[in-house]
């Protein structure tokens, strides 16, 4: 009977173990939570302010743009392109294609790296 009484409190001493890890693990959770560490996105941070479409510059194409005003205006931060309301809203988004990956810019018209590229 000793054996198995032994055996049993190592066990316990294994399920104790476990169960105060798991415990720790949330209230340290918790804890963030409560002081603000741990930050949850809202829908308005991922909203989609409007549709945009790319109109081509060839030589061989006739681009029509409306005189109007879009009440946007766009700049380069960082390497891409934000756009921001002209209302004097201070939101600023960075533009993405469909899969979310970011429209990247340049000062001034550049030449693209495959044009640089073929030029040398």
């Amino acid at each position: 009977m000793n054996n198995e009484q032994a055996t049993a409190k190592e066990t316990d001493a294994g399920k104790w173990i476990g169960i105060g890890f798991f415990i720790g693990i949330v209230v340290a959770v918790l804890a963030l939570e409560y002081y603000g560490f741990i930050q949850h996105s809202e829908k308005a941070d991922a909203a989609i302010i409007d549709r945009f479409q790319l109109l081509s510059l060839a030589p061989e194409y006739e681009t029509r743009v409306s005189p109007k005003e879009s009440g946007k205006e766009g700049f380069c931060v960082n390497g891409y392109l934000l756009l921001r309301p002209t209302n004097g809203n201070a939101t600023a988004g960075i533009l993405v294609d469909g899969k979310n990956r970011g429209i990247r810019c340049r000062d001034g018209l550049a030449v693209s790296d495959q044009q640089a590229e073929s030029q040398q």
